[in-house]
């Protein structure tokens, strides 16, 4: 794109209305500035104040203070300056201090080890009392989403609640591509992916958290120009220009340089680039407006470049690049907008997959899409139809477990056996993929199970019509294999199982956490990762916080390779560490029934020093290490998980699962996890309905995750937007 049509993009582009003028290094980032459309907007809305609960206060809180805070927080001695002895019931007079005052008894960090200890029943009913006095939001990063004490969520039967803020949602990376993929019919060669998700743990597409900068901003621009290049992809023979296959006819049209295009061809191209691109047709002041673009850059004499800049400036709407979800539908009289059909088509095509779905498009064009069984209709139709793009369904349990960054953990290469950290994972894909075939108590199936894929493919037969057959993903070379074994010697098998999913020995694994994509994906380099795996259980399964590693404090666990892992692992016993080590060590340990490349053990290698020291030749010069075969502990605890049926010490990994399993909490804990992916943001406790309500429908399902989605893009957290800041009504260059 040359310099003068770049700038004549920025100024036609700027006079659109969703674009709001944006001071940046270079003018290129005004063609994407609404991405400030998001605090442009007045999106919160109020939140009443909650009712103060002076007797509570009174008879808990204030005793409570004074046994446990006051001696150190008090009129002589104000600890770290924080005095808490004059605390009121008023939370919101002193938000700052009862808000540390509840992360520190939430996260075990006070009182200090020394003093006595708050029973757990008054230390969880004082963290839910102050959250709730707080008048508790959702925490905007992805990992704190367990702050809202699980009690006051699941407690009680919950009312309608207030309807959340409207806002504008940056598309995902993968959304991204599926839209250009979609645009370009086929490969684009030059096509990069402009977008990151913040470095954080687990689910992170959240809508809060992202803006286009400036050098995403260079890379849509490419890209643009790309996907433009395969649309009006010609080529010229006997003077007369054809498409190619993945071009567009009507674009084609019109890169013949000696013919100049009429108004009525200009505005089909708009009219088709729009469709394609946002959805929608262009209004009339939108087309006007980008004729005019064209008007401008054709001036330089090169009327198919002009047309391409006109199409590029179509790609590079706001409206092409971000989710509108505002609530521009009816108000329903309690405060609540509906989302309108056309944000409803994008909202649940983005929930279950990757692309705008034709089908829900077309149902928004023709006005549908404005009841919650009109939703519940389509969501069911993609969920059951095999060819609908729902890739977000996988997406979610890859998120949830994350054992595919079992593929970023490196490892030596061994000897005896192949390690395939890819095939690891589509082996968990695709059992997660059979359990959710069946549909039918999937959390505890995905939790339990004792079959499993194991090195797995499906490979089409040409000699029988192309039918596929299962394979052997990773097959070893017989001439130069010195005895190394595959993928299936890590899963404990001797020989490629088929059928499968085929069950694996007995007494060994079960379920996703016993895959060696979970377990690589949650070890280091050298060896297992207890802590990482205890924090996930405490995080992902029973719903509780950890704090972050304190700044300065090098977490290490000592390198005696004389010692089990269990034993190094000691060193978060001392005081300053266990504090919040309890919450993780404990849970993860029992895992230690598998070596850091996910294989069962019942011992574990460890270095003789004595006969290390002996293993020497002739001349005294040591040969090299000896190992022997260590004790191997598997008993792990629970302990302070809010349910106390789960508490108590576990023998092994399996006989741990198995309990979690079992679990409401865990269940309702998963829910949890299932709404933060599917609504792109932590739950608040405005949603305590609609958690329940999902909850009650997977189990009235007999643990449908289907239903459980249903239930979620149907429930008032989904479909509607707070009214009490009215919605922007539709300008030119929005959808109306």
């Amino acid at each position: 794109m040359s310099a003068a049509l770049a700038d004549g993009i920025l100024r036609e582009i700027e006079r659109f209305p969703m674009v709001r003028t944006m001071i940046d290094a270079t003018r290129l980032s005004f063609l994407l500035v609404g991405a400030v459309l998001a605090a442009g907007v007045p999106l919160a809305a109020g939140q009443p104040k909650p009712q103060v609960n002076e007797n509570h206060f009174r008879d808990e809180l204030a005793p409570l203070l004074k046994t446990h805070c006051a001696k150190c927080h008090g009129t002589e001695k104000a600890a770290g300056d924080a005095r808490l002895d004059d605390l009121t019931a008023d939370v919101g007079k002193d938000l700052d201090r009862w808000l540390a005052v509840r992360d520190q008894l939430r996260d075990g960090l006070m009182p200090p080890p020394k003093e006595p200890r708050v029973e757990d029943v008054k230390l969880r009913a004082a963290v839910a009392w102050i959250t709730a006095m707080a008048g508790t939001r959702a925490a905007k990063l992805p990992n704190q989403g367990n702050l809202i004490p699980h009690e006051l969520l699941f407690g009680k039967p919950a009312k309608a609640g207030e309807a959340p803020a409207g806002r504008v949602w940056r598309l995902s990376p993968e959304a991204y591509m599926g839209f250009a993929r979609d645009l370009g019919r086929g490969k684009i060669n030059g096509l990069v992916q402009p977008f990151t998700l913040i470095p954080e743990r687990g689910i992170r597409d959240f809508a809060g958290l992202y803006t286009i900068d400036e050098p995403s901003t260079e890379i849509l621009l490419r890209n643009a120009e790309a996907i433009v290049e395969v649309q009006t992809g010609h080529e010229v023979k006997d003077g007369k220009v054809n498409g190619k296959n993945d071009s567009v006819r009507d674009f084609v049209s019109l890169m013949d340089p000696a013919v100049e295009p009429t108004r009525k061809q200009l505005e089909s191209v708009v009219q088709t680039q729009f469709r394609m691109a946002i959805g929608r047709p262009a209004t009339d002041d939108e087309v006007t407006r980008l004729l005019g673009l064209y008007a401008k850059c054709e001036k330089a004499g090169d009327r198919p470049a002009a047309v391409k800049t006109m199409l590029q400036a179509v790609l590079l709407r706001t409206d092409a690049l971000f989710r509108s979800e505002l609530g521009r539908g009816k108000a329903d009289g309690n405060g609540r907008r509906m989302l309108a059909p056309e944000e409803l088509a994008q909202a649940v095509s983005l929930a279950l997959g990757d692309r705008r779905e034709s089908a829900l498009l077309n149902a928004a064009a023709k006005g549908e899409l404005t009841t919650r069984e009109q939703v519940a209709a389509h969501v069911r139709r993609i969920l059951d139809d095999p060819k609908a793009d729902k890739s977000r369904i996988l997406g979610f349990f890859r998120d949830y477990f994350e054992y595919g960054k079992t593929t970023n953990v490196f490892k030596e290469k061994p000897k005896e056996f192949v390690h395939s950290p890819q095939q690891y994972v589509a082996d968990t894909d695709r059992l997660v993929l059979h359990i959710l075939a069946t549909d039918k108590d999937v959390l505890r199936e995905l939790l339990t199970t004792p079959n499993s894929f194991v090195n797995y493919s499906l490979v089409k037969n040409k000699q029988k019509g192309g039918i596929e057959e299962p394979k052997p993903a990773v097959v070893l070379n017989p001439i130069n294999n010195k005895g190394q074994k595959g993928p299936e010697h890590v899963y404990g098998v001797e020989a490629w199982p088929n059928p499968q999913p085929a069950p694996l020995p007995k007494d060994t694994r079960l379920g996703i956490l016993m895959q060696p994509s979970w377990l690589v994906a949650w070890s280091t380099n050298f060896e297992n990762d207890s802590v990482r795996r205890g924090r996930w259980v405490r995080e992902r399964l029973l719903g509780g916080t950890v704090p972050d590693l304190p700044i300065g404090v090098v977490a290490q666990v000592p390198d005696d390779p004389h010692r089990t892992f269990r034993d190094r692992l000691t060193v978060t016993r001392d005081a300053k560490c266990w504090k919040c080590h309890q919450r993780m060590d404990e849970l993860g340990l029992p895992f230690e029934n598998f070596d850091h490349y996910g294989r069962f053990r019942t011992t574990e290698t460890v270095l003789d020093p004595d006969a290390t020291a002996k293993n020497i030749d002739k001349k005294g010069k040591l040969l090299g290490p000896v190992t022997r075969e260590g004790e191997l502990k598997t008993t792990g605890r629970v302990a302070d998980s809010g349910d106390p049926k789960l508490d108590g010490e576990v023998r092994d990994p399996r006989e741990l699962v198995l309990k979690l399993a079992a679990s409401e909490r865990v269940r309702q804990v998963f829910i949890r996890h299932a709404f933060r992916y599917y609504l792109g943001r932590n739950e608040n406790l405005s949603d305590a309905r609609t958690l329940q309500d999902a909850d009650r429908v997977y189990v009235e399902s007999g643990g449908s995750f289907k239903a459980l989605v249903v239930s979620l893009l149907t429930s008032d957290s989904f479909l509607y937007r707070s009214a009490l800041v009215s919605a922007p009504k539709p300008a030119t260059g929005e959808p109306k």
